[in-house]
Parts: C-alpha cells; structure tokens; sequence
C-alpha cells in the first residue's frame, strides 16, 4: 500500500459531469487537484492529464445516447501499491476499444499513415499502468495507475 510522508492515506476525489465539451476546464481542474493531492511531477501530471482527456474526447465524440450526453464520473483513490488510481467510467454504449490488437506495424505507422481511430488507446495503455477496461451496470470502466517511476513510452524502433 502507498502512504503519504504523513503516513495516512487520503479519501477519494470523485467528479461527476456531462460528456460535453464545455466540461475540459472542470475536468482539468479536478485531475490537477487529484495529482496535487498525490505529490505527482510535472511529468506525471502531464501523463494523468492526456489520459483522462483522451477517454473522455472519446465519450464527448461517440457516447451520446440519442440527443443526450453520455454522463462520465472520474474517482481517483489514494490507496495501494500507487500514489493515485483513476477509475473512469462513463454511461455511454458499451465499447471495448481495448480489446482491438494493434499490430508492430501499427506502432511504426507515423499518425499521417495510421487507420482513423485508435491512436487514442495506444497512449492511454502507454502512459497508464494497470490499464483495465470493463464493462459492468451499464458503464464502460477504465482503471489506470500512476506511478513514481512511470517512464515515458520509448519510440518504436
């Protein structure tokens, strides 16, 4: 379990909001909280940032259920073997993008040359750790960890 130079552990941040564009600033402003509260570097923080807002883009883009948006809730939890888990999830039609294999051609493609889709879930698996997808009450559910010594994602060769 991670604890804090105080020894404790902190309670749960949890934010609830629409799948609309108007939510980045609200969205931003949460995780940057969350990474404060967890002691996350610049670098971390960076890395959380482009993951929430990847997963979220795609609920804003494809969730909708009719003329509504999709509603998304992000929890981060202080407890365990990291300083910060992520627990996505969101109301919009099933859809397991994690399960889509990417290739070692994938990886190489340059993002000009690449398939339209896709690209998103490469960095979210890439800059999470522990990335985990479900399907459970009618949610889609990503969970990801952040760790101390999460490097940044190496070019292809």
């Amino acid at each position: 379990m991670y604890s804090f130079s105080d020894g404790g552990t902190l309670p749960p941040m949890r934010l609830t909001l629409a799948a609309d564009d108007r939510e980045y600033p609200r969205l931003r402003e949460f995780m940057d909280s969350a990474c404060q509260q967890a002691g996350c570097s610049p670098g971390q923080r960076t890395r959380v940032q482009l993951v929430v807002e990847e997963l979220f883009s795609n609920t804003v883009k494809y969730g909708r259920r009719g003329a509504a948006p999709a509603s998304v809730t992000v929890t981060v939890d202080f407890e365990g073997r990291h300083p910060m888990t992520v627990h996505y999830e969101d109301d919009a039609p099933e859809h397991d993008a994690f399960g889509q294999s990417e290739t070692d051609d994938d990886f190489k493609r340059t993002v000009t040359s690449r398939r339209v889709g896709g690209l998103g879930i490469v960095l979210v698996r890439e800059l999470g750790k522990d990335v985990s997808y479900s399907w459970s009450g009618g949610k889609n559910r990503v969970t990801f960890s952040v760790a101390l010594d999460t490097p940044w994602p190496k070019r292809p060769a």
